[in-house]
């Protein structure tokens, strides 16, 4: 078969195939990172360390660095018998990092700097092995050192304008950002060199007097920084508000006499401006003293101190005025005192008037009372008389007139209204006349019912035990001449009420030739 080996051959190869399977069993492991990153000025530990089978030991450890042209230059070597050697440019810099068995044969490099950044290889002998070797990159963090730089001085009214910028130079590039509640705008930059690289940020704003006093922090994030760093810078404007002056807005309150009076000229600014008084067209009056914003009168007011007075506010920004103009008048107290007397005058005679008043009311109503019940006693008087009188004509006109009387007939009616006359068109009735509603005037204008004379002398009447017209017993002991007056009056009463007949509660007069006549002023004849 043609691309054969002899058999002899292929026996070699065989053979050294299995010789090499027995020593890679046999032989340890190399254990090496791929990449260690440092920080400037920091100490680093670049590791190199052997895993040893049994009956293997680590003779030599030789570490060495790439140069710029692709050489390898010696750093420092570890021997099992001689010790450590250190090359020159590395001495005190380079020490082994765990003493014993070369099998751990790292090494730590103290205060890195950027130069260190580079390739390093680890060589190690071995015995019965033979050689091994790994290499590594070194990175050096190069962390940066911001600053903040503020712009221009910002005034109010500016345009866009600078208001602060930030640089951070680092290895690898460093990032810049800004925390701020003002508005603004911000552009970034970038420049590289050998070793690293800088960023620088601006930010811009528009100045207004609300951003003075407001921060802006610029903030720096790098991998060689375990934390943000913050630089603050607090913004200045320079403004000057308007200037406004207090104490002289109620101008009625200034008068001769008055104390304690002053103007008080307000205005803010940054910087803190200052103030000055002055009077236009004269000077400041004496006892006028300025005291910081405020003008003091340290006397009472006088007629002198009218006029008109300029306040001046004034920063490096700008500086403003305001006037105010004082009138001081002369009689205002007086007015005032006169007007308050005759406040309390007017008040005191209301007073005394009212008490007249409320002391009127109460005697007119005393004295009302007390006439209204002389009138209701004497009226109650004057018609018991006028009823015993009615009643006393009554029976004395009836004994001898009783047979003279004109043929007509009293009508008393149940549906007729009390105190009104109503008219009857039968013949026989006394002519637009009833008992019921005839009303009598005695001689003081003061009216009475007849119908209650006529009730009384019914209820008489019927409360005698005998008959009307029978004469009464003579009783078996002597009587008084008023005992004898009084029955002779109950007996003509009696017969007085045989003329008169009752129904459904009205009484009329028996239909008789005889009559009663009920005259003008109510009496019964």
């Amino acid at each position: 078969m043609s691309g054969s080996l002899p058999p002899a051959a292929a026996w070699r190869v065989l053979l050294l195939l299995l010789c090499f399977a027995a020593y890679g069993s046999l032989a340890g492991v190399l254990e090496m990172e791929q990449s260690v990153t440092a920080v400037l000025g920091q100490d680093v530990v670049l590791p190199c360390r052997y895993r040893a089978q049994e009956g293997e030991k680590v003779v030599q450890v030789t570490w060495l660095k790439q140069g710029a042209g692709g050489q390898n230059v010696e750093l420092a070597v570890l021997n099992l018998e001689y010790g450590e050697h250190v090359q020159e440019p590395y001495a005190g810099r380079v020490l082994r990092w765990a003493p014993g068995p070369l099998e751990d044969g790292a090494i730590l490099l103290k205060n890195a700097v950027q130069a260190d950044e580079g390739a390093y290889e680890c060589r190690l002998i071995t015995f019965p092995s033979g050689n091994f070797e790994g290499s590594m990159t070194l990175h050096v963090l190069v962390p940066p050192l911001p600053t903040l730089n503020p712009g221009p001085p910002l005034e109010e009214g500016q345009g866009r304008t600078l208001a602060a910028s930030c640089t951070a130079e680092g290895n690898p590039v460093p990032t810049v950002t800004w925390e701020t509640q003002v508005r603004g705008t911000n552009s970034t930059r970038r420049s590289s060199h050998p070793r690293s690289a800088s960023v620088t940020s601006e930010f811009f704003l528009v100045p207004g007097r609300s951003m003075n006093g407001q921060e802006l922090t610029c903030v720096v994030s790098h991998p060689g920084l375990q934390h943000e760093k913050r630089l603050t810078h607090v913004l200045s404007v320079a403004y000057l508000s308007d200037a406004s002056v207090r104490g002289h807005e109620e101008e009625e309150d200034w008068h001769a006499g008055k104390e304690g009076a002053s103007l008080k000229c307000l205005g803010e600014g940054n910087p803190p401006p200052t103030y000055n008084w002055t009077r236009l067209n004269g000077p400041m009056p004496e006892g006028a003293k300025v005291k910081g914003a405020t003008l003091l009168f340290q006397r009472p007011l006088t007629s002198d101190d009218t006029g008109v007075y300029v306040c001046q506010v004034t920063n490096r920004f700008a500086a403003k005025e305001v006037r105010a103009s004082i009138s001081v008048k002369e009689s205002e107290l007086q007015n005032v005192d006169v007007v308050s007397a005759s406040v309390v005058v007017v008040g005191i005679i209301a007073a005394v008037l009212l008490c007249l008043l409320v002391l009127v009311v109460v005697l007119m109503t005393l004295y009302h009372r007390r006439k209204t019940r002389l009138i209701s006693e004497k009226y109650e008087e004057e018609l018991t008389l006028t009823r015993e009188n009615s009643v006393r004509r009554l029976y004395s006109s009836h004994g001898s007139n009783a047979r003279n009387q004109t043929e007509e007939t009293l009508h008393l009616r149940g549906d007729s209204r009390p105190g009104s006359l109503q008219g009857d068109s039968r013949p026989g009735s006394l002519q637009g006349t009833s008992i019921c509603s005839v009303l009598s005037e005695d001689a003081e204008g003061r009216s009475y019912s007849t119908l209650s004379t006529v009730r009384e002398i019914e209820t008489q009447t019927e409360q005698a035990s005998v008959p009307a017209l029978a004469p009464a017993p003579a009783p078996e002991e002597e009587k008084t001449e008023e005992e004898e007056e009084e029955q002779g009056e109950d007996n003509t009463i009696k017969a007085a009420m045989t003329h008169f007949v009752q129904e459904n509660g009205t009484l009329r007069a028996k239909p008789t030739t005889n009559g009663i006549y009920i005259n003008g002023r109510g009496h019964l004849v």
